[in-house]
């Protein structure tokens, strides 16, 4: 089924407020401060995308010093140190002085949905299912990216939380009876964002990945969902599938990751 374009040009602005939203209807505490805000998921504190310090804007003045000496404060007690840069500006200038204190970037690309894809898709073999059809299927994916179990089983809970502003929605196709790709949505008032975006080895060639992420996005276009984005891997080959499917690159998003903190494992980003 094909579905008009959005109106108008979907804004990196829009996504980021979006994504916040997001992060304050998941997270079990929120902290302000001057310049962002302290996100904490206390029951799963391995995943940094929920245990994290969110800068939003660098006033003059703020250095990456201080940024690290704040994350050490809000964080204490945490496996992990976590910062995500929302300014965009300053995110590149901030980037050499957390690596010399051997901090970990890991940087994504933010992707808009703005236009049509470049042809039709068919999302025929593709259903909506419960999260629980997908357990199985997730927990092998999540299990490549995610060597250690504990964080792997807190990444899985993350992309089941439920909540009124941040509404999960699952989509799969399906060959003889098990899942081939999948992709979660996340749907709240005011926008859309794709995540866990997976297609395994018995969709490779059969275009079952486009076509559930399609599915996806037109779940979140009859709602009237805008932005409609989605946080990719900062990759030539992973940025292209999305260009196919009519999204735009629109900024990158930047997280600084100190992989010690107390001594626990971590996790990685983009879980939910």
């Amino acid at each position: 089924m094909q579905v008009a374009a959005p109106p108008g040009p979907a804004s990196p602005a829009q996504a980021l407020e979006f994504q916040r939203q997001l992060d304050r209807a998941l997270a079990t505490r929120v902290e302000e401060i001057p310049w962002g805000v302290s996100i904490h998921r206390d029951d799963l504190p391995h995943v940094t995308d929920l245990n994290v310090l969110i800068v939003e804007r660098v006033p003059p003045g703020l250095y990456a010093t201080a940024v690290m000496v704040e994350a050490d404060r809000l964080q204490a007690g945490l496996p992990h140190r976590a910062v995500r840069v929302d300014d965009q500006e300053a995110a590149p200038y901030l980037a050499p002085h957390f690596a010399a204190s051997g901090w970990i970037l890991e940087r994504t690309a933010l992707m808009l949905l703005r236009r049509p894809p470049d042809r039709r898709v068919s999302s025929a073999d593709v259903v909506e299912v419960e999260l629980d059809q997908l357990r199985a299927a997730r927990e092998a994916a999540i299990g490549r990216a995610h060597r250690d179990l504990d964080v792997a089983a807190e990444v899985v809970a993350v992309g089941a939380l439920q909540h009124e502003d941040a509404r999960v929605r699952a989509y799969a196709a399906l060959v003889g009876g098990e899942v081939a790709a999948y992709c979660l949505l996340r749907i709240g008032e005011g926008g859309a964002k794709l995540v866990e975006v997976e297609a395994l080895a018995r969709a490779q060639g059969h275009g079952l990945g486009r076509a559930t992420i399609w599915a996806a996005i037109s779940a979140a276009r009859r709602e009237r969902a805008h932005p409609i984005f989605v946080e990719c891997h900062d990759k030539e080959w992973e940025k292209s599938v999305f260009r196919r499917l009519g999204f735009d690159e629109a900024g990158k998003v930047h997280r600084f990751i100190r992989p010690w903190g107390d001594p626990q494992p971590r996790s990685n980003t983009l879980s939910y």
